[in-house]
């Protein structure tokens, strides 16, 4: 028999009768970094809460999971939450991109998508813009190599790091250098031609996107080109004035109203 790709692990919240919502976290967080929208939405939706490989309490595989491994894991999370029927993504950061690369390969088991201040399409607007990204991604490559040899180390130096840029101290509480493995796999993908069918390439959604993103930020994480195939895929986006990256925290109330609205719409 052949082996069957392992699940995510997951939790299950809300109204069990309810339409399902799958949320991806993205770095450096877990299923908690959604716990406003659980209590917003989960009266009216089954919410499945996923934790990617490493980034729950405990590692579940060495290195992590390069993105096409990501992509299957997830698809067989949800067919085990929902073997028939289509379900929502709910994502943010990291899991913005990977729920990106799972509805290209499995568009048929999803509705619709809400994805937070990570576009489907990048690109700096300026090289300062340029080099703020690629500088804090290769700081976070190497506390996560440091980290394979020395735990201690790579979790001292990821949580510096995570501090330069602004994480919350709620999330740095948490952080382990074994989070860090995306960036890692990006890059790789990014810069080595044999590989480069491992990362997102030219990407349109074949369901409704809502796409959020945080206005009071150094840099913005898609391009005008990404907000126009939002609004080409029958959806929509919004800037959150005043907000930052995690906005599903600080601006918790109008986050939630503008997704409700979204994910009720016809």
């Amino acid at each position: 028999m052949a082996n069957q790709t392992a699940a995510c692990e997951y939790a299950i919240q809300g109204n069990s009768e309810g339409p399902t919502l799958v949320f991806i976290h993205g770095w450096p967080d877990n299923a908690s970094l959604w716990r406003k929208q659980v209590e917003a939405l989960g009266e009216a939706y089954r919410c499945v809460l996923v934790t990617l490989p490493n980034f729950g309490a405990q590692a579940v595989q060495a290195g992590g999971c390069d993105f096409p491994e990501l992509v299957e894991r997830l698809a067989a999370t949800i067919r085990q939450v929902q073997p028939e029927g289509k379900v929502s993504l709910v994502t943010h950061d990291w899991g913005a991109y990977v729920g990106y690369m799972l509805e290209q390969k499995y568009p048929d088991l999803f509705d619709r998508m809400a994805a937070l201040d990570v576009g489907g399409h990048l690109k700096p607007l300026s090289l300062k813009a340029t080099l703020l990204i690629i500088g804090y991604q290769w700081s976070l490559v190497a506390c996560w190599l440091a980290g394979g040899l020395i735990p201690p180390l790579g979790r001292l130096m990821t949580r510096g790091v995570a501090r330069v840029v602004g994480v919350p101290k709620r999330q740095r509480a948490i952080l382990r250098s074994r989070y860090n493995y995306p960036y890692f796999y990006f890059w790789r993908g990014s810069l080595l031609p044999w590989k480069r069918s491992s990362v997102l390439g030219r990407y349109r959604p074949r369901c409704p996107v809502l796409y959020l993103f945080g206005e009071r930020k150094p840099v913005m994480f898609h391009s005008p080109k990404w907000l126009q195939i939002v609004a080409d895929s029958g959806g929509g986006s919004r800037g959150i004035a005043g907000a930052g990256h995690w906005f599903m925290e600080t601006h918790a109330d109008e986050v939630n109203r503008i997704m409700l609205d979204f994910l009720g719409s016809d």
